[in-house]
């Protein structure tokens, strides 16, 4: 079987064929935002052209039996009784204050969803929309998750998706299972259609999608799935609780399986998302990814000895959040920055800029009471630094590093019966002078 994950991510496009248990061709392109009128949007339409263009290469390469829509969180598409956009899909990063959404929300008691920036809550994004665009939103018949907006354009069938509505938007009771009192009191609960599985088949492709890309008229699409909880599925699937996960990408996404929402705080930044199976799994975000590269700019990519690192450690050269706007447990606090000794050279700025990360990760899995190992998966799998102070920091339960960079597409293809064998190795912790950097840097948190 070959299967094609379409992976929207927050920063790119990527479709991969996979077959025999590995990805075998990938295809990728930036997500394109646009600055508006009205707001600050996706464009649905260049996303589509990708998706119908791609799927017509790979399927000249293989016979693809199914396809599987995995995307970002905090974001969600307005549909009309046409099928057409209501309104354009707004970027989360696209600026809303002074709304009166908070006013109306339901408590984080009831929702586990935090107060977050711009529009990273979706349940915010609709209520913004519906008071400063009510024309267009008057027009909506289906409010889809992300990834099951792309399962109707491929197959003209409306679902909704647990692991879409529990996703930090505020819409959903993650222990309950049930629409949230926000959802019930704005009146909006008949326009999500109907639940599904992730791994349900959402309906046969079009007749004008079979004529556009090729594929077999058998080719299966599924309901599709929220990416976070892909890269988390796999291991859901495979591994007894607690463990705890580390997703990476534009996010680090911090993910304690068996712990107890209701233990996590309410003002930093900490969420539930609902896994595939139902269950509420504790979250807490920073936008590592993005920080990361800021961070980094100009300079000679991941550090390849621990020797730069043992500099940092040992000059006490340390970086304070928040490092900007983007999110995360000191969201709203005044900027931080550089403190300490400066960096040397280059590969001590790319060493400090790794270890902070590994700092933020700890503090999120203690804010989550996070325990078990800790597996590591996605774009800072190849970041020795980051690992290695991790594993220091995380030394009681330790650190295991996935061998699949593309931790979405391995719990994607799950979805549709198929798998890529991965079991992630352990990470020997190098022994670093972690306990008093680490001392040194929560001392210098905001309160």
């Amino acid at each position: 079987m070959a299967i094609v994950v379409f992976d929207i991510g927050k920063t790119n496009l990527k479709l991969s064929l996979v077959e025999g248990g590995a990805i075998r061709h990938a295809l990728s392109q930036p997500n394109v935002n646009l600055p508006g009128p009205p707001y600050l949007h996706f464009d649905t339409e260049a996303t589509w052209a990708f998706l119908l263009k791609g799927l017509n290469k790979l399927a000249a390469m293989a016979k693809i039996t199914d396809i599987v829509p995995v995307a970002h969180g905090a974001a969600g598409v307005l549909v009309d009784a046409n099928g057409d956009l209501a309104l354009p899909m707004l970027d989360y990063e696209h600026p809303i204050t002074d709304d009166g959404y908070d006013a109306v929300a339901s408590p984080f008691s009831e929702t586990f969803t935090p107060k977050m920036a711009n529009g990273l809550v979706f349940g915010r994004q609709l209520y913004w929309q519906k008071q400063n665009f009510p024309d267009g939103f008057a027009r909506i018949k289906w409010i889809f998750g992300h990834p099951q907006y792309w399962a109707f354009r491929l197959t003209g069938q409306a679902w909704s998706e647990v692991t879409s509505l529990g996703c930090h938007g505020g819409l959903w009771r993650p222990v309950e299972g049930t629409f949230s009192s926000f959802t019930e009191k704005m009146g909006w609960t008949h326009l999500f259609p109907p639940l599904k599985k992730a791994s349900d088949v959402a309906g046969p492709l079009t007749p004008e999608v079979l004529r556009q890309t090729g594929l077999p008229s058998d080719c299966k699409v599924r309901v599709g799935i929220h990416d976070s909880n892909a890269s988390f599925l796999r291991h859901r699937m495979t591994r007894p609780m607690p463990f705890a996960v580390a997703s990476t990408g534009t996010w680090v996404v911090c993910m304690a399986a068996g712990a107890d929402p209701r233990q996590m705080p309410e003002n930093r930044n900490c969420l539930s998302n609902v896994d595939a199976l139902g269950t509420p799994v504790p979250c807490c975000n920073f936008m590592g990814g993005r920080e990361f590269q800021r961070l980094t700019a100009g300079l000679n990519g991941c550090v390849t000895t621990m020797d730069d690192v043992a500099a940092v450690l040992e000059q006490g050269s340390i970086l304070v959040p928040p490092l900007g706007d983007d999110g995360g447990p000191f969201d709203g606090n005044p900027l931080g920055g550089p403190e300490g000794v400066p960096t040397q050279t280059d590969e001590q700025a790319v060493a400090r800029a790794s270890v902070y990360l590994a700092l933020m990760t700890d503090y999120c899995f203690d804010l989550l009471k996070a325990e078990g190992p800790v597996i590591v998966e996605g774009s800072l799998t190849g970041n020795h630094a980051y690992l290695n102070a991790l594993a220091c920091l995380r030394k009681e339960n330790g650190v295991m590093v996935s061998s699949d960079a593309t931790g979405t597409v391995s719990g994607a293809v799950l979805l549709a019966g198929s798998s890529i064998p991965d079991e992630p190795e352990p990470v020997e912790p190098i022994d670093l002078p972690m306990a008093q950097y680490k001392q040194a840097w929560r001392e210098a948190l905001p309160v």
